[in-house]
């Protein structure tokens, strides 16, 4: 188990609530908010913390997840 100190959690807790709050998420609809927390802890358990690349790789799944939905 992954040990997070307070500035990861607050990167975390912001990524997501941004992730969240963006169209592109409601728009999607294919990843639910428990997905996106997921893959961003697994991130963070990979070693990212910079903010904008944890966004990044949260929007990137999401396209990712749609592309795979049946039409």
């Amino acid at each position: 188990m992954s040990c997070y100190d307070p500035s990861t959690i607050a990167t975390l807790r912001r990524a997501l609530d941004e992730v969240l709050l963006d169209a592109r998420f409601h728009q999607r609809k294919s990843a639910s908010a428990l997905e996106i927390a997921e893959h961003l802890l697994a991130r963070a358990a990979d070693g990212e913390r910079d903010l904008e690349r944890l966004k990044c790789s949260a929007f990137k799944k999401l396209i990712g997840d749609a592309a795979r939905l049946p039409s």
